[in-house]
C-alpha cells in the first residue's frame, strides 16, 4: 500500500512537470500577441507589424499587434504584467519604459521586477536640430556658443520628462551649460517653434525632424547615439565630433511577464534576432529612421537597469517631473 501511494504522488508531482515541459517545447502553439501601449499609426506601432509579421513566419503562428494606448504607456504595459508568463503575451516597450520611472510617473506595477526582457528590436536616434541661422554647426561649436549667452538658451523637445529632455539636462550638467527646457505636445509643435525662431534649437528623436533636416527647414547639429541616423549620413555622431560623454538613443523592445519561462524567451529572442537580420525588416526599420538592434534578453535587461538608474540620476537633480 504504501508502495502504490509513494507512486501514485511521483506521478502526480512529475506529470505536471512533463507536461509544462512539454508545452514549452511545443512553444508556440496559438497566435503570440503584442501589446503596443501607444496609438496606432505611429513608428512604434510599425515596428511592432514589421516584426511581429516576420516573429509569425519564424515561429510558425499568427502575431496578433493589439493597441492599448493612454495613462503615459502605463495601461497596456499593465495589461500584460497581468497575463499569463506563458510567451503568448508581450508588451512592446520604448524609451518612456526607463524615463517613467525616472520622472516619477505612477505605474501600476514595478517594471523591473514585474516584466521580463526578451530582445531590443531598434535604436532611434536623438537629433539636435537648430534653426538655420545658428551660428554653430556642430556640438563643440554649439557648447562654445551656449556658453557665450547672457541669458538661458531655450530648447524644445515634444514633451516634458521626455528621453530628449533629459538629454538637454545631461548636456547642461556635463558641460555646466544654462539650458532652459520648452515642452510642446509632440514633434510637429517642437519643429515649429525652432523654425519659426522662436527657440534655436530642439532636441527629439528621429522622425519629423528628420525630414525637416533633409528639406533645409533645420540644421542638423549631431546625434548622441553610437550610429549615425539612417537618412542623415552626414550628420555626425557626438563621438565623431569629439564629445565622448553624452552618448544616448531611444529604443524599442519587447518584454514579457515575469516568470516567462527562459526557454520561451530564449525561442523568441533567436527568431527576433533572425528577423532583424532581414534585408525586408533593416529596410523598413531604417524607413523609420532608426536601426535594427538586436542581441540577448540579458544584454536588453541590463541595459534598460542601466539607462533606468542613469536618467532616474539626471532627473533627480535637474528636478525634472513628468506630466501623467
Amino acid at each position: 500500500m504504501k508502495k502504490l501511494l509513494a507512486t501514485l504522488i511521483a506521478t502526480m508531482v512529475v506529470l505536471p512537470m512533463a507536461q509544462t515541459a512539454q508545452a514549452q517545447g511545443d512553444y508556440p502553439s496559438r497566435p503570440i500577441r503584442i501589446t503596443v501601449p501607444y496609438t496606432p499609426g505611429g513608428p512604434t506601432d510599425a515596428v511592432a507589424r514589421v516584426v511581429g509579421k516576420g516573429l509569425s513566419v519564424e515561429l510558425g503562428q499568427p502575431v496578433i499587434v493589439d493597441n492599448k494606448p493612454g495613462a503615459s504607456a502605463t495601461i497596456g504595459t499593465a495589461y500584460v504584467v497581468n497575463q499569463p508568463a506563458d510567451g503568448y503575451n508581450l508588451v512592446l516597450v520604448a524609451a518612456q519604459f526607463v524615463t517613467n520611472t525616472a520622472t516619477g510617473i505612477q505605474q501600476p506595477y514595478e517594471p523591473l521586477r514585474d516584466l521580463a526582457p526578451v530582445v531590443n528590436l531598434t535604436w532611434m536616434p536623438i537629433l539636435v536640430a537648430a534653426n538655420p541661422k545658428m551660428p554653430a554647426k556642430d556640438l563643440p561649436s554649439l557648447i562654445a556658443w551656449i556658453r557665450n549667452q547672457s541669458q538661458p538658451v531655450l530648447y524644445s523637445s515634444p514633451g516634458a520628462g521626455t528621453l530628449t529632455q533629459l538629454w538637454g539636462e545631461l548636456l547642461a550638467q556635463r558641460y555646466h551649460l544654462k539650458l532652459e527646457h520648452v515642452p510642446y505636445k509632440g514633434s510637429a509643435g517642437a519643429a515649429q517653434a525652432v523654425m519659426a525662431g522662436d527657440v534655436p534649437l530642439m532636441f527629439d528623436v528621429a522622425g519629423i525632424t528628420t525630414t525637416m533636416i533633409r528639406e533645409g527647414k533645420l540644421t542638423g547639429i549631431v546625434t548622441p547615439g553610437t550610429e549615425r541616423a539612417p537618412g542623415l549620413p552626414n550628420l555626425p555622431t557626438a563621438r565623431e565630433s569629439g564629445v565622448k560623454d553624452l552618448d544616448a538613443a531611444s529604443f524599442l523592445g519587447l518584454m514579457a511577464p515575469a516568470k516567462t519561462p527562459p526557454e520561451v524567451i530564449a525561442k523568441i529572442n533567436a527568431a527576433a534576432n533572425r528577423v532583424l537580420k532581414s534585408k525586408e525588416v533593416i529596410d523598413a526599420v531604417n524607413g523609420l529612421g532608426m536601426n535594427p538592434a538586436g542581441g540577448s534578453a540579458e544584454d536588453f535587461g541590463k541595459m534598460l537597469s542601466s539607462e533606468m538608474q542613469r536618467w532616474t540620476a539626471v532627473a533627480k537633480t535637474a528636478g525634472v517631473k513628468a506630466e501623467q
